[in-house]
């Protein structure tokens, strides 16, 4: 290996090491094209406004209409918002993410009636339109909208809502660019001796140093960085928490936290019972770490010393292969379709983007759509076991969506 070891350009990354977008477009000029199409179909909101409540025909019109526009922006936006994480720093992909962006924000605004109409629909001619065979595919899309009602504003209010949009996501494109374009944090030197680039990717690899020099000079370098744009930080997170209360108690909430919980219907007590939960086992975690800590003969446990394994001689290294055998052959009671198309998918259909580079989002995700391959982000270290199950994790999300996505209609 190299003495010094640094974050790779894009553009250096070898290509099957990355995500294949094709199956959302296979570039950015056929994006485009699906992009005017989808601006040029935005005003065909207008034909429905005011008549959703005159049968059962045309309020369905409307629905599949929504949907279709739904389908497309998803595609558009979901290439735009994975060609940004490989590379934030890419300005083109900026671009296509911005302009998704301002359209989707136009589209939500002349579409902001639909709800408010279907909520001015009374309880009994809804329930005649629910039984009728035209709305048979779209009952529990409407009975979802239908459990809005206490937290839906009218059309005018809506409106104003929904020309928020692009501007409401400013914290967050604040924090990704600071967190994952602008900090740099230099050189450290690992125990053997060489030098390598420290970033949100290789930190973890630091961490499970078995010197402590070398995770205690990582760990207090990463966060130096965090710290010298604490106000920054502090302001985009503001930003944030803000935005959240500001729709919370416009559309009648009690809590930003009761708005975040409310589109998955999780009561607010099995939120409290999770944090109970903790709470209530922290002695037990306060034991491992003393236990951790005798073991590893040291006068005091600190944070950078809860990574790495209490066995020095622990096999440590493995490649992507390997974790991608590991994890399919984990899989094996789930069938062997599941496993079959997972093993696919992690290799020769690439749909896992898996190695750091330069630019590219932290952490891990897995992005699933209707038409297209499930996708994951990775910043893999063969080093750090960790990232084994990391994958494993990721790997179940985008299964799910691949099996939804052929067993479900579009709009559920």
């Amino acid at each position: 290996m190299p003495k010094i070891q640094t974050l790779s350009n894009r553009d250096k990354v070898n290509l099957a090491d990355t995500w294949d977008l094709a199956s959302l477009y296979p570039s950015d000029i056929a994006w485009e094209r699906a992009f005017k199409q989808l601006e040029r179909k935005i005003p065909g909101y207008r034909k429905f406004s005011g008549k959703l409540a005159r049968s059962a025909a045309g309020l369905k019109a409307c629905l599949v209409f929504d949907a279709e526009m739904d389908r497309l922006s998803e595609r558009l936006g979901v290439y735009a918002y994975l060609r940004s994480a490989q590379d934030q720093t890419d300005s083109a992909a900026q671009r296509l993410k911005g302009r998704y962006q301002h359209a989707a924000t136009l589209a939500a605004e002349s579409a902001a009636f639909i709800r408010p109409e279907i909520l001015a629909i009374s309880e009994g001619r809804m329930r005649t339109l629910l039984n009728s065979p035209e709305l048979r595919d779209w009952k529990l899309a409407l009975e979802r909208v239908v459990r809005y009602r206490p937290h839906t504003l009218g059309k005018k209010e809506e409106e104003l809502l929904a020309m928020q949009g692009q501007m409401s996501g400013a914290s967050n494109q604040i924090f990704r660019q600071l967190n994952d374009s602008d900090l740099r944090w230099g050189l450290i030197k690992d125990e053997k001796g060489r030098k390598i680039e420290l970033s949100h990717a290789s930190f973890i690899t630091f961490l499970n140093s078995p010197k402590r020099d070398v995770r205690q000079e990582a760990f207090h370098a990463y966060y130096s960085q965090f710290d010298a744009h604490k106000n920054t930080f502090a302001a985009a997170y503001n930003a944030s928490v803000q935005r959240d209360c500001y729709y919370a108690k416009a559309r009648g909430y009690k809590s930003a936290r009761e708005a975040s919980l409310f589109a998955d219907n999780v009561p607010l007590k099995v939120y409290d019972n999770l944090i109970d939960a903790v709470h209530t086992n922290l002695p037990v975690v306060h034991k491992y770490f003393d236990l951790r800590r005798r073991l590893m003969k040291l006068k005091d446990v600190h944070q950078y010393d809860t990574y790495v394994p209490i066995l020095a001689d622990i096999e440590k290294h493995t490649p992507w292969d390997k974790a991608v055998e590991t994890v399919v052959a984990a899989l094996e009671p789930l069938g062997d379709e599941y496993c079959r198309v997972l093993h696919t998918g992690l290799t020769t259909a690439r749909w896992c983007d898996r190695y750091p580079n330069k630019g590219k989002q932290s952490g891990a995700f897995s992005h699933g759509t209707f038409d297209a391959m499930p996708y994951i982000l990775m910043n893999y270290e063969p080093a750090v076991l960790d990232h084994v199950f990391t994958l494993a994790h990721e790997a179940g999300h985008s299964m799910h969506s691949w099996y939804s996505a052929r067993h479900q209609p579009f709009q559920y």
